[in-house]
């Protein structure tokens, strides 16, 4: 009978129409308030961690992390329907092979690579949506190439790959500048790159973590938004940045090919012949983001919650 139903986009424990959704963020995350949105026309019940709430009937769960406490919770007797989100350090981190996931009725990846990595591992094919950016509320600009400022966002660890921004900055004329914004989570990482700013003689300015509903502003003067990560899900700072208008420069790592195609470099080189090249299309980064990465996923999102 289960199958039956969900052959029919149906859960023995959920119906179409309005419901009862409870959605499980530990974190106060850019994209609630779309998530709001999108689920208006259901009652949404929005906790920190994955509690039975016996006051009103759930129809759905929605776990935006497969963190510990999710993790935990699917080992008790399933009372819903079940919608999962595992991201991309918590498939390194390893607790999700742990996980019951034949209580999960749909599992939702932001990766490729890394859906396909899972796949193979427990036998179930999840649904792949990239993270979603509505362009509107990011100011575009018809920008030209032959700036010189390079933004580069996320916290400062090893896993975004500082030396290979600065060994692109070694490559280009003095005149180009890194903006870094971002938290400092390794001071390993922070007194290299303090120590091979100078060694290299480099413009570097570090401008600390900058709040996201600031970020519009701060990115304005930037020409180039440059993501030097060894692995990433679907980074938000180079979505927003293409929505302005802005060029993306972007690693391969594991999954980047699939979401930004043609901006995507393999070496230093390459990533310096992008930023000095003429071909300079903010149309073309903003569109992009409107195909691809857009406030439409949202509803992907909201279709497969609510079995659609």
């Amino acid at each position: 009978m289960a199958a039956d139903l969900r052959g029919q986009g149906l859960s023995i424990y959920g119906v179409r129409g309005k419901m009862n959704i409870q959605i499980i963020s530990p974190l106060r995350m850019q994209w609630e308030s779309v998530y709001k949105d999108v689920f208006k026309e259901h009652t949404v019940v929005w906790t920190d961690k994955p509690i039975n709430l016996p006051e009103i009937q759930i129809d759905v769960k929605l776990f935006m992390w497969a963190d510990v406490e999710t993790i935990a919770y699917l080992k008790n007797p399933k009372i819903c329907r079940y919608v999962v989100f595992v991201r991309r350090y918590e498939m390194f981190q390893g607790l999700w092979m742990d996980a019951d996931w034949d209580k999960v009725d749909d599992i939702i990846f932001v990766n490729d690579y890394l859906a396909k990595e899972f796949e193979k591992t427990v036998g179930i094919k999840p649904h792949v949506v990239y993270n979603g950016v509505d362009p509107c509320n990011w100011t575009y600009k018809d920008r030209v190439g032959g700036g010189k400022k390079i933004a580069w966002v996320g916290f400062i660890n090893q896993k975004k790959n500082i030396p290979l921004a600065l060994q692109i900055m070694a490559g280009l004329p003095r005149d180009y500048e890194l903006h870094i914004a971002g938290g400092i989570q390794d001071l390993q990482t922070w007194h290299y790159l303090e120590h091979m700013t100078g060694a290299l003689k480099i413009k570097v300015i570090y401008h600390g973590q900058i709040p996201h509903e600031h970020m519009d502003r701060w990115l304005d003067d930037k020409d180039y938004i440059l993501s030097t990560a060894i692995s990433e899900g679907c980074p938000n700072n180079v979505i927003e940045a293409m929505a302005k208008g802005i060029k993306p420069i972007v690693h391969n790592w594991n999954g980047a090919r699939q979401q930004f195609g043609s901006f995507v470099f393999d070496t230093v080189d390459k990533a310096i012949h992008e930023i000095e090249s003429p071909q300079y299309d903010p149309k073309l980064y903003r569109h992009c983001v409107e195909e691809k990465f857009g406030a439409a996923n949202y509803n992907k999102v909201r279709d497969i919650v609510c079995g659609l």
